[in-house]
């Protein structure tokens, strides 16, 4: 039986988050009178928690930025006794649960942009009012009240709303959807959850194999002849939790969600599924649902926290510790640095050497990009590397304008500029108009550049004419970041049915983005 202090974990899982179906998929036919009486009866269904006054944000003016805290438990409220899932599981006779997902999800209905960050549920951290535990137990401990203080106090995030989800709600959502598409490039099982993928390619997964999928901690796939652990921690979990959620969006979309029937569907799943705050209203899901009635979830920005791993002093595990510092321009998100500096507000003075540089740089920065272009110069020689340099203060407008550079720039404070200017070195390629940088890798690419070249005196600068003079259209081509195509299945022979042959695959490093979407089909190869 678990007791107070240190929460003991029970096998868990990761489930899905009802919120954003709800918020990216609602349509325009919100007009629809039917509609919205259907709606508000079904938020009057929905259970509902209160917070003190204290622990969620005030409420944001409407178009403002929102945070919600998704939140996934292990509850197994409403499943049958004989359940797979309840197999050696430790059920507390409280009742209470262990959050097994934990997530932030940043909505900004003024731009129709969305950022998700996931939070690793071992994140060792203190607990207001009980003693340092792994971040998942503060609802074991305190119910949603306590989470959110947790989770608002570690990381100086507000958060103004909260939403959970337990396994019946994702099984729920999955059946209404018909499932969900998910291309294997190999045979794929995980023994601990019960995921059993026996043939590579597409395969939609119901209710039971969707959740396994991304419940699972020991994903194996049947690579050269033997099983290979590729996915056996928090951090490949978490990657297919949140790629889940992409083609989940996707699957929505495709079934017609944006359509009233089958809207209506999914909130009466949604009904039985979900825990919301009281304070969350209809007029503000409505809001949220006409801004993204457009949304791609392919532009879903994901980002998970990086951490390091610490031990107790008898060698066993104890938690996942925050790094600080890499964490700032994650968390600067969720905290509304990606509201407040927008390329329009950053003028830009453009330097080089390089006539044919100065240009590309002028025309697509100020054209495609939407950077007011302050001036454009031309010195002697320029550094071999480009630089953004800018004035005290404005590091932020600096980032944001690194993030459209091919390659990563360096980035240097200087009081002898007075506003961001680019310094075009030999290896400039281009602007990324398309596909900026993600903020959460551009900090480590900019570490990774090592020291900062030797920069021309730029206030012998002198100011020359470009073609972004006289015309604002992008060129046909510019540089843009290199793409990968994920190959086909392989042809594994038939893996054996029993557990021999597995493997552990190499250690790799953790980012703190997800470049492409697991579960994709290569291109050109439809799914599901």
């Amino acid at each position: 039986m678990v007791g107070t202090g240190e929460v003991i974990l029970r096998r868990t899982w990761p489930q899905r988050l009802v919120i954003l179906l709800c918020l990216a998929v609602i349509g325009g036919s919100l007009a629809g009178a039917w509609f919205v009486q259907t709606l508000y009866e079904g938020l009057r269904d929905v259970p509902r928690v209160a917070f003190a006054a204290e622990v969620l944000s005030v409420d944001p003016k409407p178009g403002e930025p929102v945070n919600f805290l998704l939140v996934g438990t292990d509850s197994t409220r409403g499943l049958a006794p004989d359940d797979p899932i309840l197999i050696a599981r430790d059920i507390d006779p409280e009742g209470r649960s262990l959050a097994d997902v934990i997530m932030v999800l940043r909505v900004d209905p003024t731009a129709g942009r969305a950022w998700v960050l996931s939070i690793p549920r071992d994140l060792y951290v203190d607990i207001p009012g009980a003693q340092p535990n792994k971040i998942n137990a503060a609802l074991f401990l305190g119910g949603p009240e306590k989470l959110v203080e947790t989770v608002s106090g570690v990381l100086d995030i507000e958060i103004n709303n909260y939403v959970q989800v337990d396994f019946l709600g994702f099984r729920n959502l999955v059946d209404v959807l018909g499932g969900v598409p998910v291309w294997f490039e190999h045979p794929a099982r995980d023994l601990g959850s019960g995921l059993d993928i026996a043939t590579a390619g597409c395969h939609v997964l119901g209710p039971e194999q969707a959740l396994a999928y991304v419940r699972g901690r020991t994903y194996q796939e049947w690579i050269d002849g033997r099983w290979v652990i590729t996915g056996g921690d928090d951090f490949r979990r978490i990657e297919r939790q949140q790629d889940f959620l992409v083609l989940a969006l996707d699957r929505a979309i495709e079934r017609g969600a944006r359509n009233v029937t089958t809207m209506s569907r999914l909130l009466e799943a949604a009904t039985d599924a979900v825990l919301l705050d009281t304070r969350l209203t209809l007029a503000e899901l409505l809001e949220l649902g006409q801004a993204f009635a457009d949304f791609d979830p392919e532009n879903l920005q994901r980002y998970s926290l990086p951490v390091w791993t610490d031990y107790r002093d008898d060698g066993s595990y104890l938690g996942e510790r925050l790094l600080v510092d890499e964490a700032q321009p994650i968390l600067d998100v969720f905290r509304g640095a990606a509201d407040l500096v927008r390329p329009a507000d950053v003028p830009v003075v453009i330097v080089g050497d390089d006539p044919a540089a100065r240009d590309d740089a002028a025309l697509v920065l100020g054209g495609s990009s939407g950077f007011p272009i302050a001036d454009v110069r031309s010195v002697p020689d320029g550094p071999s590397e480009t630089t953004v340099v800018h004035p005290p203060g404005a590091l932020d407008a600096a980032l944001l304008v690194a993030r459209y550079l091919d390659p990563v720039p360096h980035v240097v404070e200087s009081s002898g500029v007075d506003e961001v200017t680019v310094v075009l070195g030999d290896d400039y390629r281009g602007v990324l108009f398309l596909f900026p940088t993600p903020i959460a890798d551009l900090q480590a690419a900019i570490v990774a550049a090592g020291p900062v070249p030797d920069l021309p005196d730029l206030a012998t600068a002198v100011s020359v004419t470009t073609t972004s003079s006289t015309t604002s259209v992008a060129p046909a081509t510019t540089s843009l970041a290199p793409t990968t195509t994920a190959p086909e299945a392989a042809a594994d022979t038939d893996p054996p049915a029993d557990g021999t042959g597995v493997a552990a695959s190499p250690t790799t490093s953790v980012t703190t983005t997800t470049a492409g979407i697991i579960g994709r089909p290569p291109e050109g190869v439809s799914c599901g």
